[in-house]
């Protein structure tokens, strides 16, 4: 028989000997043991998971900036390379059915073209290379509408090193005459230097408090998933003691255990990151962008070794924290927190800390990105959001010690909070804490959405752009348009540069026919081939006069050369000319010489009722206007910048919710393995299986009851002090609220009930056996 030895002679080994012996408990117990360890290893791997994910982020956005500034066209002119032919080339951005896409027309000048990455070969004209997707899509049926768009004869397509995700619609087609075109740069080398995000203070603060409101609830479910199991590792905490384990030895044992469950579950965290992340590409969503290329998804690895790192060590510092007031004795495990109860002023210290910083910083965030507000605004939300798993344990203790009577399955789930409430309250604190973030992110959100999109009743806009190109097209955009099904108005806009023969001075030529003049004017005399200039222009304006020489340029020094034209012999000088329509107005008719001058047109096409398909009836109408021709409904970047975070914060959100249920379901079948002694005792003793259910119910809808009124008062909380550091109204959308609210009940009370079967498993005599 081989005795264990407890103390040996040298006590310089002491803690390595307790420590290993701890992990000997946590793997050799049995299957009683490797069902404590794996439900602890899934808590914990949970929530190593989604932390992995995290660190990902910002290289995989890198990444995606990088795939794209390195195909992207350059912005100002190269040097020229010996041996290379240039690329005339253009970026050119379109959309379909809500989905970006983009593309790249070209011109070469010779066989040894620079090439973008991911392609073997530019196209020639009429021809084209798409993305994976895009040809996918084309191919299908759903493609039918987009298919008139790419009349040209495809010849390959781009691989993932010259695409930002394998679900991106992106394009390189081969154009006659690039040279000119607006946004076209002579190419040796496609790429350029990558620009960061502009962001100001309501954007900076969204991303703020989404990643605090994301992350603190994961630091909560490790914390709690690292002391499942407690009450049987403080018996076999007992069980040494009788054998000569002293009060130290006990503890550090405890920390042996805690340190082999958050190993595993680092384990655990690493498989279910890397098995989700080969499941990321075939996710298809325009939440996504294009989707993401598994290869992107890679953790930063200085924040990877700080998890590696700090969970094991948080996991031993929450066990040794945990047996604070438990004593350990040969006989037995006394609780000492049963008579001393838990204080609140400390609880509340974090709270007030959060308040009286983010107060401090009222209207920081409003106008602008104030670099010196960030560090107290981020600690502000952390503090708040901390407070609320602090706070709940103490008034659940004080709700549950007033209650008593009711039915039978009532008293067994008060009983049962009375002599535990800690534990019930650290399994709902991290749904509190998504709660409040929830709450306090949609409120932000609002005030988000208002600034950003702009509300109305009547559907978008389209607006059209075609810039640089001859007259004579511009004045037939107008037609096209008006031949759009579901059109109600057309807005033209068509202007002209041009600056007097032989001199300097400049001044813009808005083009337009004489129903757009009585549109916009208070003129009713107007016939085809009328010049109107302004009566009163702007001090030392350019306003040609009649009959003078002027000459029609392009704004960009790569376009033909200038048309000259003279100026009729009549021209009305008018007041009725608004700022919009400049200071000479011309009819078609007076420009009937000079169509293959330079104009950029524009239009605002209004269609009739709202119809998903529209702008792309548009689009199909531009066809034969070639690449030079873009329709889209507009959009800022600062717009596209908000777009993209409240996207990334709506996937977090449901991820953080899935982990909240995910976890409440593992704490639960833990809880339900520690007791099913008891719960065996009262089948055998009579008490029905449904008077369990009952009870069980009953143990999660008190604490999760209370668990949403702290998060309630925290959100409001939370939510109007944000509000109030980047200068927006206070206005909370309680109809959301709600939606939150019964969210997580909903969630709480579903991981409950799939409990049951594990319920009735142990309410039968099966339980009563020892382990």
């Amino acid at each position: 028989m081989t005795v264990l030895r407890l103390r040996p002679r040298r006590r310089t080994w002491q803690w390595w000997i307790d420590l290993t012996l701890g992990v000997r408990l946590a793997v050799g117990g049995g299957r009683a043991g490797w069902g404590r360890l794996a439900l602890t290893a899934i808590g914990v791997g949970l929530g190593v998971a989604v932390l992995l994910t995290a660190t990902s982020v910002s290289h995989m956005l890198q990444a995606r900036d990088d795939h794209g500034y390195g195909r992207a066209v350059p912005l100002a002119g190269q040097a020229k390379v010996a041996g290379v032919d240039p690329v005339y080339a253009a970026m050119r951005s379109s959309e379909f059915n809500g989905s970006d896409m983009d593309g790249v027309i070209v011109q070469k000048t010779g066989p040894n073209a620079p090439l973008p990455p991911g392609v073997d070969r530019l196209p020639n004209v009429g021809e084209i290379l798409l993305s994976p997707a895009l040809q996918q899509l084309l191919n299908s049926p759903d493609g039918a509408l987009l298919r008139p768009r790419f009349p040209e004869r495809v010849i390959g397509t781009v691989n993932e090193t010259g695409l930002t995700g394998p679900h991106e619609l992106f394009f390189y087609v081969g154009v006659a005459k690039v040279a000119g075109q607006s946004g076209a740069a002579e190419v040796y080398e496609f790429g350029r230097p990558s620009e960061p995000r502009k962001l100001d203070g309501l954007l900076w603060l969204l991303i703020a408090l989404g990643s605090a409101a994301l992350l603190m609830p994961v630091v909560v479910f490790v914390a709690t998933s690292t002391r499942l199991a407690a009450a049987a590792r403080d018996r076999r905490l007992a069980a040494l003691r009788l054998v000569g384990a002293d009060g130290k030895q006990v503890r550090r044992i405890a920390a042996g255990e805690a340190f082999v469950g958050a190993l595993v579950g680092l384990a655990v965290g690493v498989a279910l990151f890397a098995v989700g992340r080969s499941i990321v590409p075939m996710v298809d969503t325009n939440s996504l962008r294009g989707g993401i290329f598994a290869a992107d998804i890679r953790p930063d690895w200085t924040l990877a070794a700080l998890i590696v790192v700090v969970v094991p060590l948080l996991a031993v510092l929450i066990a040794m924290f945990s047996l604070r007031r438990v004593m350990i004795e040969p006989l037995g495990v006394v609780r000492r927190a049963r008579n001393q109860r838990r204080r609140l002023w400390w609880r509340l210290l974090p709270p007030t800390g959060g308040i009286a910083l983010l107060a401090s910083q009222r209207g920081t965030l409003g106008d602008g990105l104030n670099q010196g507000s960030q560090l107290p605004v981020m600690a502000g939300i952390v503090l708040l959001l901390s407070s609320v798993p602090l706070v709940l344990p103490w008034l659940v203790e004080r709700v549950v010690a007033k209650l008593g009577g009711g039915s039978p399955a009532w008293q067994l789930a008060v009983r049962r909070l009375q002599l535990d409430s800690g534990t019930p309250a650290r399994v709902v604190g991290g749904v509190a804490v998504v709660l409040v973030g929830g709450i306090a992110l949609q409120t932000l959100l609002v005030q988000a959405n208002t600034r950003y999109e702009p509300p109305g009743e009547k559907p978008p806009p389209v607006s059209v752009n075609m810039p640089a190109v001859a007259l004579s097209q511009a004045l037939a955009l107008d037609s096209a348009l008006r031949k759009v099904p579901g059109t109600e108005s057309v807005t033209p806009s068509i202007t002209m540069l041009m600056k007097k023969v032989g001199g300097s001075e400049v001044t813009a030529l808005h083009v337009g026919t004489c129903a757009d003049v009585r549109q916009l004017t208070s003129i009713d005399q107007c016939r085809d081939g009328d010049v109107f200039v302004s009566a009163k222009p702007y001090t030392s304006a350019f306003v040609p006069a009649a009959g003078e020489r002027v000459s029609f340029f392009a704004d960009d020094p790569r376009q033909p050369v200038s048309v000259d034209w003279t100026m009729p012999a009549e021209v009305k000088a008018t007041t009725a000319l608004t700022t919009d329509m400049g200071l000479v107005y011309a009819t078609p008719g007076a420009l009937a010489g000079v169509t293959a001058a330079v104009a950029d047109a524009n239009a605002s096409v209004q269609p009739k009722a709202n119809d998903a398909n529209y702008v792309e009836y548009v689009r199909n109408a531009l066809e034969p206007f070639g690449w030079s021709a873009n329709a889209f409904t507009p959009i800022n970047a600062i717009s596209s910048t908000f777009e993209l975070i409240a996207r990334v914060l709506l996937i977090g959100s449901v991820i953080t919710l899935l982990l909240a249920a995910a976890s409440l379901l593992v704490v639960a079948l833990e809880q339900i393995r520690e007791r099913r002694r008891a719960l065996a005792v009262l089948a055998a003793n009579g008490v029905r299986r449904s008077v369990l259910a009952r009870s069980l119910l009953w143990q999660t809808a008190v604490p999760i009851a209370m668990a949403v009124a702290v998060a309630l008062v925290a959100g409001l909380v939370l939510g109007g002090m944000v509000l109030t550091v980047s200068n927006q109204p206070i206005v909370f959308d309680w109809a959301t609220i709600a939606l939150f609210v019964a969210t997580a009940v909903i969630a709480v009370l579903a991981s409950t009930v799939c409990t049951l079967p594990a319920l009735w498993r142990a309410a039968n005599a099966e339980g009563l056996r020892d382990e």
